[in-house]
């Protein structure tokens, strides 16, 4: 794993418990969900524009975000880049279905948010030549070398970087081991939330004026996935809950290279490895990429996981290679410095050795709908980064966008709420308290009938794992109709059992954990029977009898 210690200089990370005895907490002008890189720009920019800020994590370590294992790299600029250059790339990876005012504003606006947002504030330490440029890579279905990074820690170093500077501005309070439970709406307008101590289970509510989601994605709906445990789908469910609209839950996409340990969780081998000269190949040691696509294994990610898929079916394997033994091994692990510790660990060798790898679930181009402003379809509710779906990825994402969407569209949010605030457009501070209070009572009300033994968390791991089998084998890879309809009466039942326990038995991490990854692994089975056609990440497959 990466080193929690990325910045030559860690600094302290301010933070406040959840008050286990106070019903109703601080009010807040913007209640962010999630501290990655899309939920720190939210806070940070708003803090500055003079709103007070209150940002959630569930974990005790703010560190313990998508963003933070994201291995290689963020976009920037080529020497000779152009906003169309980069807009063309986006395009071709999203398989036709971007929304072409969301790749404009990435293409115009990202390279700039990248450098006054984490160049020159936040003081991101990003790897430079020897001439003290910024060092730029190459990576798949790129046009040109436009990709910053911080050796093969960039999401560390980013979200260490960026915490830190977020944390110490006074307008903002992180709160640590709170859980999001709900979203509560007064008369159509998102109020605030109802937060959980995830130590004690007790649940206080935060009324808020504006509520941005950044809760990242969805990964460990998948048996395979390169994500954390956390990335369990909260943000979906809970906006989903509140009525909030969502476009293109079909959409996962499969990082083609994680490292297979059997009886391990995935550990991702970046895009990057790729970009400079990976190969591909079986347990003979023949290269098959070029095999399946003229691109080899610089071909799209979509592309990438199905020839492994295939190459592993075909020969009845359970992984398939990548090999970078023919490339100079010192580079590499000076380069490559958690990937090469982590197989060593393994007893690999990343200059001599094959890596096993399987594809995993990586990134949601799908989400909750916003505007190029972040709105969501509710009042009150923004959303940014993995949880959002703004259009830009369409049905497949390109390398390294990922991190940027969030920079850009948390960047985005604030600017509208600086301009709806000069236009007095945001509600009063006193509506959303009043109407937050009227509706955490209804909401204590539906849980009145709970009784008084908790589910062990051996209960809710092993449903939890009935899901994660469900939607790697019928909702994964590859898909068929059949296969898609057996997922979703399976899930819909296990949803049923989920709520069962969430309401029936005292609050716990667990409990909601569950109950929203069974309402995200619906959605997404759900919309991918919804669709026949194979686009991008969603590739359908006839039914075999």
């Amino acid at each position: 794993m990466a080193t929690r210690k990325v910045l030559s200089a860690m600094r302290a990370v301010r933070s406040v418990p959840v008050n286990p005895v106070q019903r109703v907490g601080q009010s807040t002008d913007v209640l962010v969900v999630g501290c990655g890189i899309a939920g720190c720009t939210v806070a940070l920019r708003a803090a500055r524009q003079g709103l007070n800020v209150t940002m959630l994590t569930a974990s005790e370590d703010p560190h313990d975000c998508n963003s933070y294992w994201a291995q290689g790299g963020i976009i920037y600029r080529a020497a000779d880049d152009t906003p169309e250059l980069l807009a063309s790339d986006v395009v071709a990876a999203g398989a036709g279905r971007c929304v072409e005012n969301a790749v404009k504003m990435l293409a115009r606006d990202g390279p700039t948010r990248v450098e006054e947002i984490l160049i020159d504030d936040a003081q991101v330490p990003f790897d430079r030549d020897n001439d003290n440029n910024l060092a730029l890579c190459l990576e798949a279905s790129h046009n040109r070398a436009r990709i910053i990074h911080f050796k093969d820690q960039t999401g560390a170093a980013i979200t260490e970087a960026m915490l830190s500077t977020t944390t110490a501005h006074d307008n903002v309070t992180l709160v640590k081991a709170a859980t999001a439970v709900d979203l509560l709406q007064h008369n159509g307008h998102c109020v605030g939330a109802v937060v959980m101590d995830t130590k004690t289970g007790s649940t206080v509510l935060i009324p808020s004026r504006v509520t941005v989601l950044a809760t990242g994605g969805l990964g460990d709906l998948y048996e395979h996935t390169s994500n954390p445990e956390t990335a369990r789908g909260d943000g979906f469910a809970m906006a989903s809950r509140v009525g909030a609209e969502l476009q293109n839950m079909e959409f996962v996409q499969f990082h083609p290279t994680t490292l297979y340990i059997p009886g391990e969780r995935r550990f991702l081998l970046t895009e990057a490895l790729r970009g400079i000269g990976a190969r591909l190949i079986d347990h003979n040691g023949r290269a098959f990429a070029r095999d399946y696509h003229p691109d080899g294994e610089l071909a799209c990610r979509d592309i990438v996981s199905r020839m492994i898929t295939t190459e592993m079916a075909k020969h009845g394997k359970e992984c398939m290679y990548l090999d970078v033994s023919h490339l100079d091994g010192p580079y590499l692990h000076q380069r490559f410095p958690a990937i090469s510790a982590h197989c060593k660990s393994k007893g690999l060798d990343i200059a001599k050795d094959p890596l096993p790898v399987v594809p995993a679930a990586h990134y949601f181009c799908g989400g909750v709908w916003t505007d190029l402003d972040g709105r969501t379809s509710v009042p009150g509710l923004y959303a940014a980064g993995e949880v959002a779906c703004t259009g830009l990825h369409g049905a497949n994402r390109l390398a390294s966008t990922s991190l940027l969407e969030g920079l850009v569209w948390g960047a985005a949010i604030v600017e509208h709420l600086s301009a709806t605030r000069r236009g007095k457009g945001m509600v009063s501070s006193d509506e959303p308290v009043m109407g937050a209070v009227a509706q955490f009572e209804k909401w204590e009300e539906t849980r009145s009938g709970q009784g008084a033994q908790t589910v062990p968390k051996e209960e809710t791991d092993a449903i939890h794992n009935d899901v994660r089998r469900v939607m790697w084998e019928q909702v994964g890879v590859e898909r068929t109709p059949s296969k898609l309809k057996d997922a979703t009466e399976r899930l819909a039942r296990i949803e049923r059992e989920a709520d069962d326990i969430f309401y029936g038995t005292p609050l716990s991490e667990h409990s909601v954990g569950l109950r929203n990854a069974c309402k995200t692994a619906s959605l997404v089975a759900n919309a991918a029977q919804g669709n026949p056609s194979s686009v991008g990440t969603h590739f359908m497959k006839a039914s075999t009898a």
